[in-house]
């Protein structure tokens, strides 16, 4: 395991309980969030089912600390107030059968010069451009794009 890596429990819909490695943490406005690593099977190169690790934002009430470890070296950052808050945006390029798309991220899901919220919102009303799921960006925006 990484220097810079914590172990953590992970708690799905359903209720299971998994282990997972926590990354890094942020403190938003609506309380922590964490970046864990869940490892679960995917389909590799082969086509056999091989390890393969999703990593995620998730709110503090779904990921609990494990006893003993050690979480001094996460790093930790406060997502600045709705007033001087950032975003950044992603550019996915066009590939066969699927056309070009951007995301918009909140500063600190995906490295990127940042952005602010009237440039978000201008970016928001361009075809083919959607907030990111991961790090809810959609539920950071003040206001909809008109």
């Amino acid at each position: 395991m990484a220097g810079d890596t914590a172990r953590v429990a992970v708690t799905l819909p359903d209720g299971q309980q998994l282990r997972a490695h926590l990354y890094e943490r942020r403190r938003a406005a609506d309380g922590w969030q964490y970046r864990v690593g869940i490892t679960c099977w995917a389909a590799g190169s082969s086509g056999r089912a091989e390890p393969s690790e999703h990593s995620i934002w998730l709110d503090a009430c779904h990921v609990r600390p494990l006893p003993g470890a050690d979480y001094s070296r996460i790093p930790t950052r406060a997502v600045p107030a709705a007033g001087g808050q950032a975003w950044t945006l992603q550019d996915l390029p066009h590939r066969p059968g699927h056309a070009g798309t951007r995301l918009i991220h909140v500063i600190g899901c995906h490295p990127g010069a940042s952005i602010t919220l009237d440039q978000a919102l201008d970016a928001l009303r361009q075809p083919r451009t959607v907030p990111c799921h991961t790090c809810k960006a959609s539920t950071s925006l003040p206001r909809a794009p008109g």
